[in-house]
């Protein structure tokens, strides 16, 4: 079920029969969801047309002397969804409406209402899509990189591992302890994983490169890694993150081990 972007009707609707009315609003049901011939000709139309129209919706109405206005402001897929709209507006709406002289200033704070529900369900939405990504990447890195469910991703990245002038396009993963890269392309894998204590120095190249790359040198290996976006934000907190191992490492060999 879903509010939606106010949407005015500007020819008479034959194929929809009212269920439930009030002053400023009427809830309706597409024909074709009834029985009879008259149910079996809209949903033949709307297979002809691919109109798709959901089954049902509320429109705002107003019909004056002078003017006539039907406004869609929510559809959904059965009854019992579209009753929570309605509840919604009888109970948080309705009242206010009644309070407004003209009709015309009635209709204006419908239209923003809705289109206010509207925004706010399309936040929810993507907050919560949002979370979802995240998790998937959580498992994901952790599952790539065989490490423990606590290991703590701070953030991750599209770049690219250089291997001498051979580009590998993949994610730059930074948890509390680890630097690590994956790419998967063409069948190849490539995986480095480095702890933040292995790296002997970490810095960034010329400027005047596009794009910007930082390398990272262990005692053994040099890497080099290129970021399109986000170049400044993941350099500083790969030092930082850097900077605060080496310290703890540091505290560590000076304290020794506590039992």
């Amino acid at each position: 079920m879903v509010w939606v972007k106010p949407d005015h009707l500007m020819v008479s609707q034959p194929f929809w029969i009212n269920e439930r009315a009030n002053l400023f609003f009427v809830l309706q049901k597409r024909k074709a969801q009834g029985k009879g011939l008259g149910s079996l000709f809209v949903a033949t139309i709307d297979s002809v047309f691919d109109t798709k129209s959901l089954p049902f919706r509320i429109i705002y109405h107003y019909d004056g002397d002078d003017l006539s206005i039907s406004t869609v402001v929510a559809v959904a897929l059965n009854s019992s969804e579209i009753q929570t709209h309605w509840d919604y507006l009888e109970k948080n709406v309705l009242p206010v409406l009644a309070k407004f002289e003209t009709e015309a200033e009635a209709r204006e704070f419908v239209m923003t209402k809705v289109e206010s529900l509207l925004e706010a369900e399309k936040n929810k939405k993507q907050s919560s899509e949002t979370e979802v990504s995240k998790d998937l990447v959580l498992h994901k890195f952790h599952k790539i990189f065989d490490l423990p469910t606590e290991e703590k991703l701070v953030n991750y990245y599209a770049g690219t591992y250089w291997k001498g002038r051979t580009p590998f396009q993949g994610k730059l993963y930074f948890s509390v302890n680890f630097l690590c890269f994956y790419s998967f392309l063409v069948g190849k894998q490539t995986k480095i994983q480095i702890r933040w204590t292995e790296i002997t120095k970490l810095e960034k190249n010329a400027p005047l490169l596009f794009p910007q790359t930082f390398t990272v040198v262990t005692r053994s290996e040099t890497y080099d890694f290129s970021l399109l976006v986000s170049f400044k934000e993941a350099f500083k907190l790969a030092s930082q993150l850097a900077n605060m191992a080496m310290k703890q490492n540091a505290e560590l060999r000076v304290c020794g081990p506590r039992y």
